[in-house]
């Protein structure tokens, strides 16, 4: 399959790395270390699962925590687990007879050792942010997706991932996002308050709320 994308989808994938490379030189390489930052969030999903963690510490943003960790979970499994060795797609700055791994120097040299298909940067950022998106306040959630679309950039940007990369991840996280709103309110649905109640004991503001033992005891 990584021999059909290849040849298939090189004439997409060139054109979009052409116009990056062109930015960059145009820029004097002004970018690099912008996409960089923004790449350093995806690695291995950190701080996706940061927030989504956080987010499950206060009631009023628990639920966007529990459909983030479902889609990131979900988006992992398909992506890390089983896309990723099924396929084996190469990085585009190894492919001989292209100028990519030339453009990758000039964009950084970004080192880069996993499978390339799909982008597990862009998988993961897309699982959680749309589901924060779609669980979130709208008043402010719809800079998730901001994000999401900038950390795939900055991936084809860096020439670690090929465009087709990008794109598969922006759908496999979309679609593990919206698994994962599912599931939440599946699970909210089926526990009918219980799961709220037993998470509402390890709440940071619950936590603080409660008296200290030795502060009960003298009351009573």
């Amino acid at each position: 399959m990584a021999d059909w994308l290849d040849k298939t989808f090189l004439g997409f994938d060139k054109s979009i790395f052409s116009a990056m490379h062109e930015l960059n030189k145009a820029a004097g390489g002004f970018f690099n270390g912008f996409a960089k930052f923004v790449s350093f969030f995806g690695e291995i999903g950190w701080a996706f699962i940061a927030l989504a963690f956080v987010f499950l510490f206060f009631k009023r943003t628990r639920k966007e925590g529990v459909a983030m960790a479902f889609a990131l979970v979900i988006g992992a499994l398909v992506t890390n687990i089983l896309l990723k060795n099924i396929v084996g797609r190469a990085r585009p700055f190894t492919r001989e007879g292209e100028p990519f791994g030339e453009w990758w120097l000039a964009a950084g040299a970004s080192p880069e050792d996993s499978a390339s298909f799909p982008s597990g940067h862009t998988t993961a950022a897309f699982a959680s942010m749309v589901a924060f998106f779609i669980t979130g306040n709208k008043r402010y959630s719809w800079t998730g997706l901001v994000f999401a679309f900038i950390m795939g950039l900055s991936r084809i940007y860096l020439i670690v991932h090929y465009p087709t990369d990008v794109l598969a991840g922006m759908i496999i996280g979309t679609c593990a996002a919206l698994a994962g709103v599912a599931l939440c309110k599946l699970l909210y649905a089926k526990s009918r308050g219980k799961f709220n109640e037993l998470l509402n004991e390890f709440s940071i503001i619950t936590f603080f709320k409660k008296k200290p033992a030795d502060e009960t005891n003298a009351n009573e």
